[in-house]
């Protein structure tokens, strides 16, 4: 490894342990507040951070097309809104483990689409890693008995995550299809800002429809941490190295975020970790992996 790119490694790893930590911090949030109201309040610090991001380096506002407005709009409704609703959603009802496993399936649900938008060949070993991440999914949402799928063993706080990835899923095609070209720091902000309001129109049915309390100390830590570490800090962090190490080397450090977000939820949480789990996670990342180099090595 050169010596001048260490840092940049060392920064893109930290990055991914920070989003694997949103997991605990998540399942922590969910068991205490209503969902909407921390997920509204994460992106408040979140915005707060990117702004003082922006400042700090000089970044301009691009000039952007009505039609770039109404697709990083999209980018709001989708990646913020949807999948923090199901995020939180999921995490009231799920270990922070589980949904870290499920989470990885999402590059995988990235690349089949984008294999069949563009017509791209499928190979033996592409078939072969798409084949194992399924299998692996399978493995971990169903506890490692396939056949109780078909028996209603897939549950609520499945479903929500579910729903959570295919919104991350839409997010990341959009970005690749209809926001190429666009700064990555101004587009997030804006996305943030619009998911961050549709999530605080939400929030106000919340407190609204029950007695509002004022969140702990502890609450308010786990959401500054959502939005200034797991949401502002680590997008800096993996877009510094996706300009020095390019997307595709940077995005296979993403397989490590299930890793840490397991670890973290054994070690913080005290969560149990079925043998099953462990293989079906194992089989994701693996299957994500060998996909993935085999697209790039054609």
């Amino acid at each position: 490894m050169p010596q001048n790119l260490r840092g940049v490694y060392a920064r893109l790893i930290l990055a991914t342990l920070l989003w694997g930590g949103t997991f605990i911090a998540g399942r922590f949030l969910a068991q205490g507040m209503p969902h909407f109201t921390a997920a509204s309040l994460r992106f408040v610090f979140a915005l707060l951070g990117l702004l003082v991001f922006m400042r700090a380096t000089a970044t301009p506002w691009p000039k952007l097309s009505r039609a770039q407005h109404g697709w990083i709009f999209v980018l709001g409704a989708t990646g913020i809104f949807a999948y923090n609703a199901g995020f939180f959603a999921s995490l009231g009802l799920i270990g922070a483990s589980r949904a870290a496993l499920i989470v990885a399936a999402s590059p995988l649900m990235t690349f089949v689409l984008v294999q069949f938008i563009e017509g791209a060949r499928w190979s033996p070993w592409r078939l072969a890693g798409v084949l194992l991440s399924f299998i692996g999914c399978v493995m971990v949402v169903s506890h490692g008995h396939p056949a109780q799928l078909l028996h209603g063993a897939v549950g609520l706080g499945e479903l929500y995550l579910f729903g959570a990835v295919c919104a991350w899923v839409i997010y990341t095609l959009v970005i690749r299809y209809r926001l190429q070209g666009v700064p990555a720091l101004p587009m997030t902000l804006l996305s943030a800002a619009w998911g961050g309001l549709l999530l605080g129109l939400c929030a106000l049915g919340e407190i609204f429809s029950q007695a509002p309390r004022w969140p702990d100390l502890g609450q308010w830590a786990a959401m500054a941490y959502l939005g200034l570490f797991g949401t502002t800090l680590a997008f800096v962090w993996y877009n510094h190295a996706v300009s020095r190490i390019g997307a595709a080397r940077a995005t296979q450090f993403t397989n490590l975020v299930p890793v840490f977000g397991v670890l973290l939820s054994v070690l913080l949480l005290g969560e149990a970790l079925p043998w099953a789990s462990v293989l079906g996670g194992l089989m994701v990342v693996a299957g994500v992996m060998l996909a993935g180099r085999q697209k790039k090595t054609q």
